[in-house]
């Protein structure tokens, strides 16, 4: 029987890590868990960990190359960018995400900030609350019927927000390098440019994770092509849009709204003017929550973790050539 395993959880989005402890300790394993928020901190709890469980906290090459004993490591959730996968990759551990869990989630949350700034809800609450009682205050208020949605990235969530808004009589535009051109429109919607999807739009959403490619992949010029009329959604990352350029765009009303569940620094600045804008909603970063995908989330990164330190295939390896290179039969320590 596999015994010592030392899974430490540098951080985390959970109140406890009984989940965790549970599913692990199946296997003999032990969990350790911290509240790690910067580099010095995550090398203090994890130099002797065989899996290491992060959600936010700072992953570096540093981090990797002090740790004595791992074999993997298991990002909450789907974004791994605080993860130098490549240092991983050069000390052959593998490293994992778990990119299931809130599909549908962020999905709702994005057609309801689609909703939201369309029918112009964030202006109307306060209004109504302060006695006024009018329609005309809110003019001009377009129909999403016959309108056109561009979708970023037609993955899982992107086509889920594709289902939802075509449910409203939107047209569907998506773009996505990684997937072929046959393969959008199999799936009901019109492939496009990054540059065709940006003009021709009234909604633009975007479902992309966040690396050196995607990184202010919406910038001041990315703006400038959208209609003075378009909504930008991001639920993805924040530094996926140039925030600056946003900024300006918005108060000088180059576009019409944003709706943003992710920002370039999280939490903001109180004083961040994006804030203060009667053009925006923002909300914090609270699109991949429900009861459900919380407990999902816990479950399986705990589960991705038993299947590294047993010997088993991970499901969601980013790395995979890491497993080829290592012997089969798991993991045995004295």
């Amino acid at each position: 029987m596999t015994r010592g395993f030392l899974v430490v959880i540098a951080d985390s989005p959970f109140e406890t890590s009984e989940k965790e402890e549970m599913i692990l300790g199946k296997i003999g394993a032990s969990v350790q868990r911290f509240t790690c928020s910067n580099e010095s901190q995550v090398i203090g709890a994890t130099k002797n960990a065989d899996i290491v469980l992060c959600d936010s906290s700072p992953i570096t090459q540093n981090v990797i190359m002090n740790l004595q004993q791992a074999v993997g490591i298991v990002e909450y959730g789907i974004g791994y960018d605080n993860i130098d996968v490549n240092a991983a990759t050069e000390r052959g551990i593998v490293v994992c995400n778990v990119p299931d869990f809130m599909t549908s989630e962020v999905a709702d949350h994005t057609v309801a900030l689609v909703l939201a700034l369309a029918r112009k809800l964030h202006q109307i609450l306060p209004s109504t609350r302060l006695g006024e009682w009018t329609w005309r205050k809110f003019r001009p208020i377009e129909s999403l019927d016959s309108r056109t949605a561009g979708i970023i990235g037609f993955g899982n969530i992107g086509r889920q927000v594709a289902t939802r808004l075509s449910a409203f009589g939107m047209k569907i535009v998506a773009y996505d390098p990684y997937i072929p051109a046959e393969n959008v429109r199999r799936l009901g919607a019109t492939p496009a440019t990054l540059g065709q999807l940006l003009t021709s739009s009234d909604i633009v959403s975007i479902h992309i994770p966040l690396t050196s490619e995607t990184r202010h992949l919406i910038g001041k010029k990315e703006i400038a092509m959208m209609k003075k009329s378009s909504i930008l959604i991001n639920t993805s990352r924040g530094p996926v849009i140039d925030q600056g350029a946003l900024l300006s765009s918005l108060q000088e009303k180059q576009i019409g709204a944003a709706g943003l569940d992710v920002l370039a620094t999280e939490p903001p600045d109180p004083s961040d003017p994006l804030l203060m804008l009667d053009n925006v909603i923002i909300t914090p970063h609270i699109g991949w929550y429900s009861e459900q995908s919380s407990s999902r989330l816990q479950e399986h990164a705990a589960l991705e973790a038993e299947r590294i330190l047993t010997g088993r295939t991970p499901r969601h390896p980013i790395n995979p050539q890491v497993l080829t290179e290592r012997s089969a039969g798991g993991l045995s320590r004295k």
